[in-house]
């Protein structure tokens, strides 16, 4: 068995620190960071993120009646909240993976009863479309409400357009009608 020398440990303290401390220094937010930056329109705009589906969802999320407490995000499918949104969710409130196994689907909801009479709410993505070079992006969200006593209430499906201002990104002025709404998972 052998052990690393002193010169050894040292080099790699020297390396690491360095690479821990530029890892640190770009990564995004925390939850709450986001989620504070998305209600003041600050997320910046960089090109190919996902920081426009994560002001989309704290958009639609923060529109909901009634509000929602807690989240819960289609598990394993292509209907799960992408990630910049998913930290959204977390920064609002507990955060959940939602299967579409039904025994997985009761588990969920066990644990939901257990935490108490919370409102929840099922995030369901339905995509982005991607115009003007990337510098607007309609994301389609929808949902429903799972346990309590909205449970099945459904959370219309919405498109909401973000568009890049300058170096931000803002929520553009609501369009008329809401898209038609299609089935959850």
């Amino acid at each position: 068995m052998s052990q690393l020398s002193r010169p050894s440990l040292r080099a790699i303290f020297v390396v690491t620190i360095p690479v821990v401390s530029a890892l640190a220094a770009c990564g995004g937010g925390s939850g709450d960071q986001r989620s504070a930056a998305a209600a003041k329109g600050e997320l910046s705009c960089v090109s190919q993120d996902t920081t426009a589906v994560g002001l989309a969802v704290y958009e639609f999320i923060t529109t909901q009646r009634p509000t929602p407490q807690r989240f819960l995000s289609a598990a394993g499918t292509d209907s799960g909240v992408p990630d910049d949104g998913f930290k959204i969710l977390q920064g609002k409130g507990p955060t959940y993976f939602y299967t579409s196994d039904p025994k997985g689907q009761a588990q969920v909801r066990e644990k939901l009863d257990l935490a108490g009479p919370y409102t929840s709410l099922l995030v369901v993505y339905r995509g982005k479309t991607e115009t003007d070079n990337g510098r607007s992006v309609a994301v389609t969200l929808g949902g429903h409400y799972i346990g309590g006593e909205h449970e099945g209430k459904v959370a219309d499906t919405r498109t909401i357009t973000v568009q890049c201002e300058g170096t931000r990104w803002k929520v553009a002025p609501a369009s008329a009608a809401p898209a038609s709404a299609s089935a959850d998972p």
